[in-house]
Order: structure tokens, then C-alpha cells, then sequence
């Protein structure tokens, strides 16, 4: 396949906005014709238009602005370069046998998922150095506890205390994410699933954190302190950076640098990382620095996740984490069936699943139990 997904992007656009020239829907009509790729793209975007939230976008501009300018707006909305992006990977799905193909947009202001008759999902917790555990997420807090301040709220804590006495553990539960502002002024966003040990004041020579899952992480410069995140199998050393760390799996960590310079190290190994490279580092093997989309690679901390040529196993580790339910396999050979698409956390599970469930390779239910039976 050989199609420029910009041109065709705005081709569709002005033949959906009715401002297209007749050069313009003869070369569209000729793609549709000659690439059956093109044909799905053009249907995906459309399909994008369809429901009331588009025709309610459409109403809220104003009415003097010309049509050239309004689907220039259009144009802009990041939604239709995922889809874009996201179909045009069918010339590789196609050589899968199994392979699937949906494209999932993005919602705002949906309900987070309610599936059936599951329980509400676990707050988050903050244990202190002194054993006491306070749940976080639910209200406004503004809590002293020994000689550690805490201000909290739904979605974010910042804490500082007078020593470091002992180590304080936040742990974050499958379906949500939170961040907590540590005392020296560092940022961390936790994602679902994901825990970081800490102290509650940093008066040493170094700022030392433990985290496992995944964690975007904005370090408070400090030259004369670096900043050390341990990792189950390697040491990421900063003086003052953005970055992002995931050890969901065991056997793989990533490390991907957002800002500034980081120094990581790994059994005897020690690798510098630049701004747009990312590691993704094995035990036991040689580190080496690729480049990211920081887009797709972060578009957790929006609640979003991209998938390509993603199996139905991999999927299925994200929803676990995103709404915390138990899943299982009907027909274990479904697991290994591939797709591309894009998942909002804020829209319901479901709305996922029926798109999944569409395509007439998958299918689920739940049971009694509330537990996911994929099939």
C-alpha cells in the first residue's frame, strides 16, 4: 500500500465538510478505488461523525466561521491521527491470519466503567513510617500524622515530614491513577497497579525512591542531591529530568526520557540516555537506546492506550489494570489473535468489548462472579 495518510486525511475530511473540489473527490474517488486500505480509513473517520457528541462539536463553533475553517479545527482534533495511523497498519495485520482491526476514539466526560455487579475499586493507600495507613481519593485531607503533613485530594497528594525515619509505601490499585508531590518538590504519576516507596523528607546526600509498575516522574533539580529510582532490576540516576519508567513486565523494563539526561545502571553495565530515547532493558542483557513516540508512549497519564498489532493477551493485562477484574479464557487460542486500536479508560468497558466483539473474532461474558470470559 501506498498512500500519504496526510493527503488522504484531508481528503476524506473535505469530502465529510462538502468543500472538496472536483480535482480533489476525483484523486479521493481513485484511491477509494485502487487501495481497499483507503476504503477503511475513510469509513473510520466518518463513522467518527456519526453520533450526537459530533454534531454537538459542530454546533459549538460559531456560526460566522467559515466551513474551510471549521473542519480545519476539525483537522486538529488528535483523535483522527490515531485513526488515521492506526489503519493504515492493516497492510501489516493483513498477513495475520487471525488478525483484527478496530479503531477506538476518543470520549470526554463519559462515567468511569460500572461492570455489572462488581465491587468499587480499592482506594488509594498511603502507608507512613510508623505503620499507619491512610486511604487517599475520596475527599479533601489535610491530615498531620507524627510529624508527617499530608494535603490530599481525588486525584493528587503532596507530603513532607522532618526526618526520614523509615520508608512510606503509596500503592495505587488496578483502575486507577494518582500523584503525589514528594518533599523536595518532585512530581511522580502513578498508573494503575503501581507502588513507590519513599522517604517523607530527603535529608541525606540523595534522593532514593522503589518503584514497580509504571510512573511518569518530574525530578526537582537539585545538583547536589541526585535523584535515584530503583527499579527490580535496574538504577536510574537524575539530577533534574522528566521521564518515564514501566516494570509491569517482570522480564522487561522501559525507560523512556522525556527532558534533560538520566544515568542508568544495569548489573555491570552503565548507559546515558538523550531526551526521545527510550531502553528497554532485559536482565542479564545489553542495554540499548531506541527512539519513542512520546505521544502513544504517555498517553496513559490522559487516560488513553494504543495498540499495534497488539495480541488479545496483551489487551487483556491493560484492562486488568485499567478496571481491576478477573479474566479468563474460554478458548485459550484467542489470546494469541492480534489487532490495532485505541482504548479510552473513561469511556465504559463494555463500549470495548462490543467493538472487539464486532469484528466476529471474539467474544465474552461475564459471569455471576463479575469475572470476564473471553472466547
Amino acid at each position: 500500500m501506498n498512500i500519504d495518510e496526510t493527503q488522504l486525511e484531508q481528503l476524506v475530511l473535505d469530502e465529510l465538510g462538502g468543500i472538496i473540489t472536483p480535482e480533489d473527490s476525483a484523486t479521493l474517488k481513485k484511491l477509494l478505488e485502487e487501495e481497499p486500505e483507503a476504503l477503511i480509513i475513510r469509513n473510520a473517520i466518518y463513522e467518527q461523525f456519526s453520533g450526537p457528541e459530533e454534531q454537538a462539536f459542530l454546533a459549538l463553533l460559531p456560526e460566522h466561521l467559515p466551513i474551510e475553517k471549521v473542519w480545519a479545527k476539525i483537522r486538529k482534533r488528535k483523535w483522527i491521527r490515531v485513526i488515521v495511523r492506526s489503519s493504515l497498519s492493516l497492510a501489516f495485520l493483513a498477513s495475520v491470519a487471525s488478525g483484527i482491526y478496530i479503531s477506538f476514539k476518543p470520549k470526554q466526560l463519559q462515567p468511569k466503567a460500572v461492570v455489572h455487579g462488581l465491587s468499587p475499586l480499592k482506594s488509594v493507600a498511603l502507608q507512613l513510617p510508623n505503620g499507619e495507613v491512610v486511604n487517599l481519593g475520596s475527599t479533601q485531607q489535610h491530615v498531620t500524622v507524627g510529624d508527617v503533613t499530608l494535603n490530599a485530594g481525588q486525584k493528587e497528594v503532596a507530603l513532607k515530614g522532618e526526618n526520614n525515619k523509615g520508608m512510606a509505601m503509596i500503592t495505587v490499585p488496578a483502575g486507577q491513577d494518582y500523584k503525589i508531590k514528594l518533599p523536595d518538590g518532585t512530581e511522580v504519576q502513578l498508573n494503575a497497579a503501581s507502588k513507590m516507596a519513599f522517604p517523607v523528607a530527603f535529608t541525606g546526600t540523595t534522593r532514593e525512591v522503589t518503584i514497580q509498575g509504571e510512573a511518569y516522574l518530574k525530578v526537582a533539580t537539585d545538583p547536589k542531591r541526585p535523584f535515584i529510582v530503583h527499579l527490580p532490576n535496574s538504577t536510574v540516576q537524575v539530577l533534574g529530568t522528566e521521564f518515564n519508567v514501566n516494570t509491569y513486565d517482570n522480564a522487561h523494563e522501559e525507560i523512556a526520557l522525556i527532558k534533560g539526561a538520566i544515568k542508568l545502571k544495569a548489573d555491570s553495565t552503565t548507559l546515558m540516555l538523550k531526551p526521545g530515547y527510550a531502553v528497554r532493558y532485559q536482565k542479564g542483557q545489553r542495554m540499548q537506546a531506541v527512539r519513542f513516540d512520546a505521544e502513544e508512549l504517555l498517553a496513559w497519564r490522559e487516560g488513553t492506550y494504543v495498540f499495534h498489532a497488539t495480541t488479545i493477551d496483551e489487551m487483556c493485562s491493560v484492562l486488568k489494570r485499567w478496571y481491576g477484574i478477573n479474566i479468563i479464557y474460554d478458548n485459550a487460542n484467542t489470546g494469541q489473535r492480534r489487532f490495532t486500536g485505541y482504548i479510552d479508560k473513561s469511556r465504559p468497558m463494555q463500549h470495548f468489548l462490543d467493538d472487539l466483539k464486532f469484528t466476529g473474532h471474539f467474544d465474552y461474558y461475564f459471569d455471576n462472579d463479575s469475572v470476564l470470559h473471553i472466547r
